[in-house]
């Protein structure tokens, strides 16, 4: 691994800012939509009061779901290092530190996986890599998960190489590269759950892979299952008793707590939309495309009831006589109570729009005009 591909990670509390001096307008309660645009620059909607803000960072590759206080993780690359800030229950925002190693001449740098917020907003969990500051060969690296609780102000670790190679120990598979490719958390920070890819590297062989699920509780790590082909985290539900995953194609869900998994039938034509940020963890529901005709639906994963959100692009024109074709973009982001989703929709490359509209179609509304390749964040209402 290239230490030039380190990431930056910034954790940035929403700052509830009113546009006029109307005292009952400025108490309202906000809600918020992140989105990325062309130039790597995070800018925020705020669909109360209806008016676009820069955040203020740029060079984004990945915006977190945005906590119930508010606060959304920003993933940054590339950089020189890397820094995590938090916003704590006093509302004071500080740095968070990196891992120190106790031994002198290692250094912590960040892993592939994309970082996790809780939905409470008060731990956040990430991977690192711990290796010699002179070490280039990753194989030699060390794949540790990290777990931040702001209100106690503690950073905790685990070592998830060592882990994973005892329990492979025996088995005839040799764990030699171990990479966390996506990492999810419980609302209360209680449970880091890690997709991890395990590959085998024997000498003038072809390579191996075998997927895991870890889960890291207080209690230590703990193998879940195992599959031959990637495993894709897209959501826990609302009480975190199910974790649901696409694997080789296919859906399924697992108990938080361990044991088999069940396959699941997913609606939709357009699957390959479906991201972390595709699910309204508090309804149970996911957006589905296409099916029937629908350009947007939220659909129960409890029993199929759907609710068609965007029925055809009529929907689009009667609001914007101006895009009279056109089609639906690399992803929709739905936020964590069902309420809103936000699109992209491109008339043409070059000629794209980013749509917000609420689950019951009204206020219907354009809110930029480019091109938006990265899936947006979207809040729940946010009290003051």
């Amino acid at each position: 691994m290239n230490t030039t591909n380190v990431v930056f990670l910034l954790l940035s509390a929403v700052l509830l800012l009113g546009a006029c001096d109307d005292d009952v307008i400025d108490a309202l309660p906000s809600r918020y939509i992140y989105y990325i645009d062309a130039s790597g620059d995070v800018q925020r909607h705020d669909l109360t009061l209806d008016k676009n803000e820069a955040v203020g960072v740029g060079n984004v590759r990945y915006i977190t779901s945005v906590a119930e206080n508010g606060i959304v993780l920003f993933e940054k690359y590339p950089g020189s290092g890397a820094v995590l800030y938090g916003q704590c229950a006093d509302g004071s925002i500080i740095p968070v530190p990196m891992p120190v190693s106790p031994t002198a001449g290692e250094e912590y740098v960040y892993g592939a996986a994309h970082p996790a917020l809780s939905s409470q907003g008060h731990h956040a969990a990430w991977a690192v890599y711990r290796h010699v500051a002179t070490e280039n060969d990753s194989a030699l690296w060390v794949q540790e998960l990290c777990r931040f609780d702001c209100g106690m102000w503690k950073m905790s670790q685990t070592d998830l190489t060592a882990f994973i190679r005892q329990e492979m120990k025996g088995s005839g598979f040799g764990a030699d590269l171990i990479v966390v490719e996506d990492v999810m958390i419980s609302s209360d920070g209680s449970q880091t759950i890690a997709s991890v890819r395990v590959t085998e590297t024997p000498p003038g062989g072809d390579r191996h892979s075998q997927y895991l699920l870890v889960s890291w509780t207080e209690t230590g790590l703990r193998l879940m299952l195992g599959k031959s082909r990637s495993i894709e985290l897209l959501s826990f539900d609302a009480q975190c008793a199910s974790l649901y995953f696409r694997s080789g194609g296919d859906y399924f869900s697992l108990s938080c707590s361990g044991g088999s998994s069940s396959r699941v039938t997913m609606d939709g034509s357009r699957l390959s939309l479906l991201t972390p940020h595709s699910f309204a963890a508090e309804t149970g529901e996911y957006s589905s495309s296409f099916l029937n005709g629908d350009i947007a639906a939220l659909t129960r994963l409890s029993d199929g009831d759907r609710t068609v959100v965007v029925e055809s692009i009529r929907d689009i024109t009667v609001v914007f006589p101006e895009i009279t074709f056109g089609a639906l973009g690399g992803w929709i982001s739905v936020s964590p109570d069902g309420e809103w989703i936000v699109f992209p929709w491109y008339v043409t490359e070059a000629d794209g729009h980013l749509f917000a509209v609420r689950r019951d179609r009204g206020k219907f509304r354009r809110i930029a005009q480019g091109l938006f390749e990265l899936p947006a964040s979207l809040s729940k209402e946010i009290p003051l």
